[in-house]
């Protein structure tokens, strides 16, 4: 699995599950207003669920987009954000974007429920962000971490064996080797 198809399955079981949404839920887990309209809260929630953004909380009256600075896309892939301004501000998560067609399925929080969304992308009023620079970065932790717990299990290892001498059927081994 990737950190791309984490964010779209987060946000498609969140939809099977609860298809009337958990607003306050949302709310609490991202920082935002309860009794807001919630649909930020949804795609910066399936953000968090999948590993990215995690520190990042939503700012009342900015939104998470704005002050995380991704970059604009004219080619969403999955997980991306897309974004409406007009008539409202709303944002969904992107699950497919088929280019030759110009359509793109989103999952929409606050239509006053969960639901995917087939958009033609054709006409404007919709701009995509990509997460990219947030799997890069949840990318390079992955990797820090692993090699931090690969580093503790050698260091145990070794510690072990310090104090314990090399188990048997290895000490064994060497010695067959050496003769």
């Amino acid at each position: 699995m990737s950190f791309r198809s984490d964010v779209v399955n987060e946000a498609i079981r969140e939809w099977e599950r609860y298809p009337n949404g958990r607003p306050d839920l949302y709310a609490d887990e991202v920082g935002g207003d309860r009794g807001a309209e919630w649909c930020g809260y949804y795609v910066l929630r399936s953000l968090k669920k999948a590993g990215l953004a995690k520190n990042v909380q939503w700012i009342q009256g900015i939104g998470f987009l704005g002050p995380l600075k991704l970059p604009l896309t004219k080619s969403p892939l999955p997980g991306d954000v897309a974004y409406i301004d007009q008539p409202f501000r709303h944002e969904a998560v992107v699950v497919n974007y088929e280019p030759s067609t110009g359509m793109v399925t989103t999952m929409d929080g606050n239509q006053p429920h969960i639901s995917p969304k087939v958009r033609f992308v054709g006409n404007g009023g919709i701009a995509f962000y990509s997460i990219q620079p947030l799997v890069e970065e949840a990318e390079r932790n992955q990797s820090i971490v692993g090699y931090l717990v690969m580093g503790a299990i050698v260091a145990g290892a070794a510690a072990w064996v310090w104090e314990n001498g090399l188990p048997k059927p290895i000490e064994r081994v060497i010695k067959r080797l050496a003769a």
